[in-house]
């Protein structure tokens, strides 16, 4: 894929995310696709990313998403990380714990490798510690 093509897939995909379209995500992942996420942990194939996606959307909501920065593989065309910040309400429940209706801060990476237009694995990097403290599910203490 070409730098352009790249960002290009990065916008579309954060707009289906913003509009929790999950047969739009599970379509910009190829049949055999790997998900590694703090809270999903390795998940396989278009069915097992297709439930990450519903119970993601289950437990957060009304997410806004602001692409930081986007770094590209030149050489091979085939990797890219996004950095982002995103912010969501957490509407369901989460290990347990029902929606709060709290509205969340996160920022992590996506680092994508893409197989012909489509991701074949997407590794996810975020502040899952700080997430669960504003949740208030684990808490915090001064130093």
């Amino acid at each position: 894929m070409t730098s352009g093509e790249i960002h290009d897939f990065i916008g579309r995909y954060i707009a289906l995310w913003e509009n929790e379209d999950v047969r739009g995500l599970v379509d910009c992942y190829t049949p055999e696709a790997r998900v590694y996420s703090p809270i999903f942990h390795a998940v396989e194939g278009r069915k097992e990313i297709e439930k990450s996606f519903r119970d993601l959307f289950a437990a957060f909501g009304e997410l806004e998403i602001t692409v930081d920065d986007v770094l590209i593989d030149q050489e091979s065309g085939d990797r890219a990380v996004f950095v982002f910040t995103a912010q969501q309400n957490h509407r369901g429940m989460l290990f347990g714990m029902p929606g709060t209706g709290r509205r969340v801060e996160t920022s992590g990476a996506f680092i994508l490798r893409f197989e012909n237009g489509k991701i074949a694995s997407d590794r996810r990097i975020y502040d899952f510690t700080g997430l669960l403290v504003q949740l208030g599910i684990l808490k915090a203490k001064a130093v």
